[in-house]
C-alpha cells in the first residue's frame, strides 16, 4: 500500500511539474507587440480606417508565431466589411500586404512598426457576358443566348455592378424554372483584365431535363377553389413553380390563414422528370416542407 502511495505521489508530482514547466515555457516565449501602424492606399472611410489601426495597435503575439498572417486576415476582413458597396462601384478584387520593422527590444518583448499597403485597383467595366451550354445537351437550347443576355440588366461598357449582375443571374434561373427546367444550373466564370480595367464573364448553362407535373393531391380546400388550383397544374404540362406562388397571391383572401407556397410538399423523380405535389390546407402553416 505504501508502495502504491509512493508511485501515485511520484506520478502526481511529475504531472504537476510538467504543467508548471509548460506554463513557464509559455510565459517565457518572446512576444511581439505592435506599437505603431501605418495604413496606406485604402479607400475605406476615415472612421473605419481609424478603427482598423486602433484594433491592430498594441496587439501582442508570440514572436515565433505566424502573427503577420493574422494581420493580413484582419485587414482583409476590414476591407470587405467596411466597404460593402465595393463591387457595386466596379471595384472587383483588391490586394494588400503587411510589413514590419523592429522599433526596440526589451526582455521578452519586441516592439514593432507595421506598415499595411492596400491596392484597391480601379473600377472595372463590363467587357462581355457570354453563355455556354454544357452537360448532356443536344439540339437547340431552350433559350437563345441573346434572350438570356437581355435578362441581365448590365450593358457592355458599363461600370460593373454586383447587384445588377446577380439579379440577372437570378432572372436566368427563373426563366428556365418557369419552363420546367427546375434542375437547371448556371455557373459563371469571371476573368479580370487589370491592364484594360475590364471584366469578362462566361456563364455555363446546364439545362437538365424538362419536368412535368404528375400527381396533384389537395386536401382542405373548397371544391371551387381546388378546381382553380388544379386548372393551373395540369398533369403532363411543364413544371412552373411561379404558377403556385401566383395562386397563393391571387386567392389569399379565400385560403386558410397562414397558407403559404412554402408548405407545399414536392416529390420529384429526376429519372422520369416528373413532380408530384401535395397541398394540405388542413394543417396550420409552420416550417417549410419544400426548400
Amino acid at each position: 500500500m505504501k508502495f502504491f502511495k509512493l508511485v501515485l505521489f511520484l506520478i502526481i508530482s511529475a504531472v504537476g511539474m510538467s504543467l508548471v514547466a509548460e506554463v513557464q515555457s509559455s510565459n517565457d516565449r518572446p512576444k511581439v507587440v505592435i506599437d505603431e501602424v501605418e495604413l496606406m492606399g485604402t479607400l475605406l472611410p476615415e472612421p473605419i480606417q481609424q478603427r482598423l489601426v486602433a484594433s491592430l495597435k498594441q496587439r501582442e503575439y508570440d514572436e515565433d508565431s505566424e502573427w503577420i498572417n493574422e494581420i493580413h486576415d484582419l485587414v482583409g476582413r476590414a476591407e470587405t466589411e467596411g466597404w460593402p458597396d465595393r463591387e457595386n462601384q466596379g471595384y472587383l478584387g483588391f490586394s494588400y500586404s503587411a510589413r514590419w520593422k523592429p522599433l526596440r527590444r526589451e526582455p521578452g518583448l519586441l516592439h514593432v512598426f507595421v506598415t499595411v499597403r492596400v491596392n484597391e485597383g480601379q473600377p472595372k467595366r463590363l467587357k462581355a457576358i457570354e453563355f455556354r451550354y454544357v452537360g448532356d445537351h443536344s439540339g437547340r437550347p431552350v433559350l437563345d443566348p441573346d434572350d438570356l443576355r437581355k435578362l441581365i440588366p448590365l450593358n457592355d461598357g458599363e461600370i460593373y455592378n454586383r447587384d445588377s449582375y446577380y439579379a440577372g443571374l437570378s432572372a436566368v434561373s427563373s426563366a428556365y424554372n418557369q419552363r420546367g427546367f427546375i434542375d437547371c444550373t448556371v455557373a459563371p466564370t469571371t476573368q479580370l483584365d487589370d491592364v484594360n480595367q475590364t471584366v469578362s464573364i462566361v456563364i455555363d448553362v446546364n439545362e437538365g431535363p424538362r419536368y412535368q407535373w404528375r400527381d396533384i393531391r389537395v386536401t382542405g380546400l373548397a371544391p371551387p377553389i381546388e378546381a382553380l388550383l388544379r386548372s393551373r397544374l395540369t398533369p403532363g404540362s411543364p413544371v412552373n413553380p411561379k404558377l403556385i406562388r401566383d395562386f397563393y397571391d391571387e386567392y389569399k383572401s379565400l385560403l386558410p390563414v397562414g397558407a403559404s407556397p412554402e408548405t407545399v410538399k414536392w416529390e420529384s423523380d429526376a429519372q422520369r422528370a416528373i413532380v408530384d405535389l401535395t397541398f394540405d390546407f388542413t394543417a396550420p402553416a409552420s416550417a417549410p416542407v419544400h426548400n
